[in-house]
C-alpha cells in the first residue's frame, strides 16, 4: 500500500489538475502570424497601390463619343461630296460628252476605237465607288472601328499624293491650273485632312482605346 506521501502514487480521477496545468476543453489563443505590409502607408506620389494590396481601381477610358470625333465625320462626309457629285455628273452627261471634246482628240479616240461616253462613264462609276466606300470607311470611324480609321487616314494619303500627281502632270504637259480648279482639286483634301487630325487627336485617340464589351 502506498501512502499519500509516496513518489509512485498517481492522482485520482476525480482529483483536479493543478493550477499551472492546462485543461483539455481550455480555449487557446491562435498563434501570431507576421505580416509585413500591416502598418505601410504609401505616400500620395505613389502611383498605384501594388497588387494585391487593394487600393482604387485604375480609371477607364471614357466611354462617351468626343464632340472631336463628330466633327470629323462631319469634314470627312463634305470631303466627298464633290467627288460624289462629279462622278453623278458623270454618268448624267456622258453621252454628251463627245461633242465637248476638240476635233482632234475626237479623231484620235475614234482611231483608237475609244468610245468617249464608255470612257466618261467608266471615270465617273469609278469616282462613285471610292467616295462611297471613303463615306463608309467614315461612318465606321465614326462608331469606333479602329481597322476602318487606319483606312480612312490611308485613303486619305491617297488623296493628297493623287492631287499632287494630277497637279504636276498638269504643269509638265503646260496646262494651265488656274485658281477655280487648284480649289475643287485642294479644298476636299483639306477638309479630309482635317478629319483625320480630328481623329488622331488625344480624346479620339482615348476613346478609340477604350475597353470594348
Amino acid at each position: 500500500m502506498t501512502t499519500p506521501g509516496d513518489p509512485g502514487r498517481r492522482p485520482d480521477d476525480g482529483h483536479l489538475p493543478s493550477q499551472g496545468q492546462a485543461g483539455y476543453g481550455a480555449a487557446q489563443e491562435p498563434p501570431y502570424v507576421y505580416n509585413p505590409y500591416a502598418n505601410i502607408s504609401y505616400p500620395s506620389t505613389y502611383p498605384s497601390t501594388p497588387a494585391g494590396l487593394g487600393g482604387a481601381p485604375m480609371p477607364e477610358a471614357p466611354a462617351r463619343r468626343p464632340g472631336s470625333v463628330h466633327l470629323a465625320l462631319v469634314l470627312l462626309v463634305l470631303s466627298a461630296l464633290p467627288y460624289l457629285l462629279f462622278g453623278l455628273a458623270a454618268l448624267l452627261v456622258a453621252d454628251q460628252s463627245a461633242g465637248a471634246l476638240p476635233p482632234d482628240d475626237l479623231a484620235e479616240l475614234q482611231r483608237l476605237g475609244v468610245d468617249p461616253a464608255q470612257l466618261v462613264r467608266t471615270g465617273g462609276t469609278v469616282m462613285l465607288v471610292i467616295a462611297g466606300i471613303f463615306l463608309l470607311l467614315a461612318v465606321l470611324a465614326w462608331m469606333g472601328r479602329r481597322w476602318a480609321r487606319a483606312l480612312v487616314i490611308t485613303m486619305t494619303a491617297g488623296f493628297v499624293l493623287m492631287v499632287i500627281a494630277l497637279v504636276a502632270a498638269a504643269g509638265s504637259q503646260g496646262l494651265p491650273v488656274d485658281n477655280a480648279a487648284l480649289l475643287l482639286l485642294a479644298l476636299p483634301v483639306v477638309l479630309a485632312l482635317g478629319g483625320v487630325a480630328l481623329l488622331l487627336g488625344s480624346a479620339a485617340r482615348r476613346w478609340f482605346s477604350r475597353p470594348r464589351g
